[in-house]
């Protein structure tokens, strides 16, 4: 098991180089553009981010088809069958039980958590807070599951190196807009959402499910 463990990692410095580019950009994209932001005191508008999520995952799409040669099936967009519909319940489940009864536990031993962290669109009308919702859903879940996963698969044959480093990559991904506290409940959500993703291999059960909870909480921020 040792071995394996190791001929996996060795395989990961193995990757061709667009493959290495495109799974840096599918993992860091995001995180560079908050920084970047940051960096030149740039304000943009939802319609903007919007316009930037579905940019960079197009993009890592179309890299991966017309560069390495992939068909949309090895990107994670399988046909999914009846029982991911009861994935995508019991994730939604799981992943709004996370963010609903953790909090006071996490307080309890001293670490923060944002009030923001289970919320989406503050400050914008009801339907730009549905379309952030569904955008980052589908956005997220191709650029940190199924894109990388399907590659570091197809390199590694190692579940746990394929899920272990986009589950890292998630939570480093969003420690740039958590205290500590809301970034253990996402690194909670994102071990969810990998073990389902690696369960069915599809992204309709991993992106329905991170829909359908931002949107119950930017309906909840509306008429709660």
């Amino acid at each position: 098991m040792v071995e394996n463990g190791y001929r996996s990692v060795v395989a990961v410095t193995r990757l061709p180089p667009l493959t290495i580019g495109n799974l840096a950009l599918a993992l860091f994209g995001l995180p560079l553009v908050v920084i970047l932001l940051r960096v030149t005191n740039t304000e943009i508008t939802p319609v903007v981010t919007i316009g930037i999520y579905w940019a960079l995952a197009l993009t890592v799409i179309g890299i991966a088809v017309s560069g390495e040669g992939l068909s949309l099936p090895d990107l994670g967009f399988r046909r999914p069958a009846l029982v991911d519909l009861g994935y995508i319940l019991v994730t939604s489940v799981s992943i709004l039980f996370v963010y609903i009864v953790t909090p006071p536990l996490i307080e309890a031993v001293g670490l923060p958590v944002s009030e923001g962290a289970g919320t989406m669109g503050a400050g914008v009308g009801i339907g730009m807070a549905l379309a952030q919702s569904v955008t980052v859903g589908i956005v997220e879940e191709i650029l940190y599951r199924g894109y990388p996963i399907e590659r570091l698969l197809a390199y590694t044959e190692s579940s746990l190196v394929a899920g272990g480093i986009t589950w890292i990559a998630f939570t480093v991904a969003h420690a740039l807009n958590w205290p500590l506290g809301s970034l253990l409940q996402t690194a909670l959500v994102a071990a969810v959402l990998t073990v389902v993703y690696l369960r069915r291999r599809t992204l309709v059960p991993v992106a329905g499910a991170h829909v359908l909870v931002w949107v119950f909480a930017a309906l909840g921020q509306f008429y709660a």
